[in-house]
């Protein structure tokens, strides 16, 4: 948050995400388009979510809008470090039940396929001791920083 501040239990918002995953693709330079009416040009994460959108890793919300400032539910991460991985052209077919998780019903049917890859491959391990997934829970920087970490273990 600022050069000598982590803030681990800060919540992440959308257009923090998308910049982590813009950066992690290696800061690609983009021609602005208006995708979504809330990510106007000249913004900070303005780049980062055209980008990704042009990847297809980020699609935004069913109303046509991206929300960069909502927070990032644990889901949402799953779904677009998912499809970062198919992006980048990595195997993605390891998949998992999850049905273990005491919450594994509450998992959006949109976000299903990416939770049983991120399960699959132990980037997503479980909250409260491993027993739930959390799946509409904010997801914070610390959370981020180890996804983030177990994927790029995992694949890089």
């Amino acid at each position: 948050t600022t050069p000598s501040t982590f803030a681990p239990g800060e919540t992440l918002n959308r257009a923090q995400f998308a910049t982590i995953i813009y950066r992690l693709g290696g800061n690609q330079p983009v021609d602005f388009a208006p995708v979504f009416p809330d990510v106007p040009e000249g913004t900070w994460f303005t780049t980062a979510v055209i980008w990704a959108n042009q990847c297809g890793i980020i699609t935004g919300y069913g109303d046509g809008t991206f929300g960069a400032r909502d927070p990032l539910t644990r889901e949402q991460m799953a779904l677009m470090m998912y499809r970062y991985a198919k992006f980048k052209g990595y195997d993605t077919s390891v998949k998992a039940d999850f049905s273990k998780f005491a919450d594994a019903a509450s998992v959006s049917s949109y976000a299903q396929e990416a939770m049983q890859w991120a399960v699959g491959n132990g980037i997503i391990t479980g909250a409260e001791g491993g027993t739930k997934l959390n799946p509409q829970g904010q997801a914070n920087r610390a959370e981020c920083a180890t996804i983030i970490m177990r994927f790029m273990e995992k694949y890089e």
